[in-house]
């Protein structure tokens, strides 16, 4: 089968001929007489100065990861490659992987599941309204009971204390 190439070739009206970005050109495949796809958007409005400057760009990047200098900046890589490490270090120190990857992923699979429930629950049409209310109202409540006087608040903050030293202790 024989190459084909693309040539453009200018409707009536005029224009500067080669230039992919003029609306008023047809493309055509020579061999097969298909009209050529048609330029990408964003490149439609700026022309070829544009897409020559990305040209440039890939082709000194490419001739840069050739030479074997590094694409990205240097910080940026030894950030990423302390974070890699620093956590391929706390997963080699977990005895029990295989508990803490279920945990995580039922952790996950919950919170996916909590957000399609709240999000049902949203699109209900008295349902948020009504849940706000009574949000508002034990906000209040909660309030009134262990923040708003002084022997109520100590008391709040003691037992914050003690239920915080069950579970680190253990």
């Amino acid at each position: 089968m024989a190459p084909t190439v693309a040539t453009t070739r200018p409707v009536a009206g005029g224009g500067s001929p080669g230039v992919a970005s003029d609306v008023g050109k047809a493309a055509r495949s020579v061999g097969l007489g298909l009209p050529a796809l048609p330029p990408l958007p964003g490149l439609a409005s700026h022309g070829q100065p544009r897409v020559a400057s990305f040209c440039k760009r890939l082709a000194r990047n490419v001739a840069a990861m050739a030479a074997g200098e590094p694409a990205a900046p240097i910080a940026a890589n030894a950030e990423l490659t302390e974070l890699i490490n620093a956590l391929k270090q706390e997963w080699d120190r977990i005895e029990d992987k295989y508990a803490v990857t279920t945990l995580a992923v039922t952790a996950t699979l919950g919170m996916w599941s909590a957000g399609g429930a709240v999000s049902a629950i949203d699109r209900l049409p008295v349902i948020p309204g009504l849940m706000e209310a009574v949000g508002i109202g034990y906000t209040g409540w909660f309030a009134y009971r262990n923040l708003l006087f002084k022997p109520d608040r100590e008391a709040f903050f003691a037992k914050v204390r003690e239920v915080y030293e069950d579970i680190v202790s253990g």
